[in-house]
């Protein structure tokens, strides 16, 4: 039987990864937001904080999940980078570390968590124990990832390849 492939994910994470995490302004002049504001900042929660939280709650998009698979499709890109004029890859974890330290990594992570202080041996060690657990080998499958600038889908061969993940 064949495989379905969902390509709105892999185009979402694309225009994402484009145009970047959004953040809306409030609009001045209304008294209703001037006293949400008010009450905000006597609990202490940032403009960061609460339109993370509102937006968790609220919003039609799964940060967690959209962040993940930000993060995946950096990792991707890196092997991809690294093998292609090797078939000798780097070990997996060189390749985390030099996506954590990518400025563009750090973007995305203020983008997503405006709140949170970056860690980058955090962030290295989060991303090295996401990519070994067996429950995400799911998304490390043809169908979620394109070539960097373009829209043609990675083949599992060369997915398999470059992951080297043993089943």
């Amino acid at each position: 039987m064949a495989k379905k492939v969902n390509k709105d994910i892999p185009l979402e994470i694309v225009e994402v990864f484009r145009s970047g995490p959004k953040v809306p302004r409030l609009k001045d002049g209304n008294k209703d937001w001037e006293f949400l504001i008010y009450e905000l900042k006597k609990l202490g929660v940032t403009p960061g904080e609460a339109y993370r939280i509102i937006n968790e709650k609220k919003g039609n998009t799964n940060i967690r999940f959209q962040w993940k698979m930000m993060r995946f499709t950096m990792y991707v890109w890196q092997r991809l980078k690294e093998g292609k004029n090797s078939m000798i890859l780097r070990p997996k974890i060189d390749s985390v570390r030099e996506v954590v330290s990518d400025r563009k990594f750090k973007e995305f992570f203020y983008g997503y968590y405006p709140d949170l202080e970056f860690d980058h041996d955090k962030e290295v060690k989060l991303l090295n124990k996401l990519i070994a657990e067996k429950p995400q080998r799911q998304y490390l499958t043809e169908g979620n990832y394109f070539y960097p600038g373009t829209k043609k889908m990675i083949p599992q061969k060369e997915l398999d390849r470059i992951l080297q993940i043993n089943k």
